[in-house]
């Protein structure tokens, strides 16, 4: 890290300076898979009720048609644009995660990325550098962080955001250094990002990562015209990483090693649409009941013990999760996801559905799933899960899992994630248009320009207006 520069002067060195050529070819080649499952969700969220919602709102305003609303022929300013697209990728929480970061990056880099890139007519090479510097800069943000804007109750992803998408929309519209140091700091105003909804189950997580993009539209847009915003926005005595985590601590280590090692490859693709945090707790129900050949009917209690930074997220309030009145409240409880497992033993975007959450036999689990906060469940930079099952004859069984499927101890396969994105589209898209579709995500970093891919994603069942 040059000392002599402020972060945002280095950020925004790396970011415009940076040409596919310098990106190592196994980098490019997992960002297509980034960009393969990112697509994938996203276009299975379109009929949603959340997407239907931010659809409609953007609609209304009548803007200038600059940029595609991902799956229909309608089309709205560019702020507003990456709004809904972003909101397409991260509705759900089936999107990818750096885990290590405890972010979810393609959300707001991706959709920033190809939106942009219609309204400039960017070739693809173009948009796959923005794309990689974008994630580059999100995850190690997140990783400066360790975490700590989730434990003192801000959403990560949300909170950094803003930044990754700067980045990646000043790159595509060739804006010059000093207009993107100054959108960085006006990004850190935009910063606020609650999780208040863990303690109800409403819907603003979804718009997290969108919202950030359309703030640093915004935030570009008036730095161009001369709008000023704090050098020193991220290590400043009044700057971010003061005023929302206490210290500086975190971001020289973040960034040394900015543009010779690459964090791209760490991103984790998600099996289960679901918080992160409970995936292994997942893994271990299912398989622990298949190889018993176990009922579900025959447990008469689970306890999981959980790493106390986790804790809060997925366990509390306890009222509240082992009764979810929400589809992300279902998302967000634990108990619900294991009662789930055990129950259809798997947990698709068919199992976050109120029928579940109100079955008596799914009910009357959740409320014999006791969750512990563990401090030996710690395994900083994973997701661990512990269960211990006890059978309604007294029998006990203990399974636990240290890493989450996709971390590069416990690999996730190149299949499970084309059946992910066949299951994702199928509802919406043709075998011949999904075809279609996944050659030109195979194809990206040589297409003419965004409209080869954005023409495949026209679905062919009919969505709500």
């Amino acid at each position: 890290m040059d000392n002599t520069k402020s972060l945002s002067e280095q950020i925004a060195d790396f970011t415009l300076n940076l040409r596919l050529e310098q990106i190592p070819p196994d980098v490019v080649s997992f960002a297509k898979w980034l960009l393969f499952d990112s697509i994938g969700v996203a276009m299975s969220c379109q009929n949603m009720k959340h997407a239907i919602a931010v659809r409609r709102a953007v609609l209304e305003t009548n803007s200038q048609p600059e940029c595609t609303l991902w799956g229909t022929s309608s089309k709205v300013q560019l702020a507003d644009a990456v709004l809904y697209n972003s909101c397409l990728i991260h509705g759900a929480d089936y999107d990818d995660t750096h885990v290590g970061g405890i972010v979810h990056p393609s959300a707001a880099v991706m959709s920033t990325a190809i939106t942009v890139g219609e309204k400039v007519q960017a070739s693809g090479a173009q948009m796959m550098e923005a794309m990689v510097a974008g994630w580059e800069v999100i995850v190690r943000l997140a990783l400066a962080a360790k975490g700590r804007f989730h434990d003192v109750g801000y959403h990560g992803s949300g909170i950094v955001a803003p930044f990754a998408a700067a980045c990646v929309a000043a790159k595509l519209l060739g804006l010059p250094k000093e207009t993107l140091v100054n959108a960085l700091g006006i990004c850190g105003s935009q910063s606020a990002a609650l999780q208040e909804f863990l303690h109800d189950g409403t819907w603003v997580k979804k718009i997290h990562p969108g919202w950030g993009a359309h703030s640093a539209i915004y935030a570009l847009n008036m730095a161009k015209h001369g709008f000023t915003g704090p050098l020193r926005v991220f290590e400043g005595e009044f700057g971010l990483w003061k005023t929302h985590l206490g210290a500086t601590d975190g971001l020289e280590e973040a960034f040394r090693n900015l543009g010779t090692v690459w964090h791209t490859t760490e991103i984790s693709f998600k099996m289960y649409p679901v918080c992160h945090m409970t995936h292994s707790f997942i893994d271990c129900t299912i398989d622990l009941l298949q190889e018993l050949g176990l009922p579900a009917d025959e447990i008469a209690s689970i306890e999981c013990r959980v790493d106390p930074r986790y804790y809060p997220i997925v366990c509390e309030p306890r009222k509240a999760k082992i009764r979810p009145q929400t589809d992300y409240m279902m998302r967000f409880s634990l108990p619900y996801v294991v009662a789930v497992a055990a129950y259809q033993h798997k947990v698709s975007p068919f199992e976050v559905d109120m029928k579940y959450a109100q079955d008596p036999s799914i009910l009357s689990l959740m409320k014999r799933i006791h969750c512990i906060s563990d401090m030996e469940q710690r395994n900083p930079g994973h997701f661990p899960g512990w269960i211990q099952l006890t059978t309604q004859d007294g029998r006990t069984y203990t399974r636990e899992q240290r890493y989450e499927i996709g971390a590069s101890e416990n690999p996730v396969s190149e299949e499970a994630v084309r059946i992910k994105f066949q299951n994702n589209l199928s509802a919406y898209y043709s075998e011949e248009k999904r075809r279609k579709l996944v050659d030109k995500i195979y194809a990206f970093d040589t297409l003419a320009q965004a409209e080869e891919l954005l023409n495949c994603l026209t679905a062919d069942r009919k969505m709500e207006e």
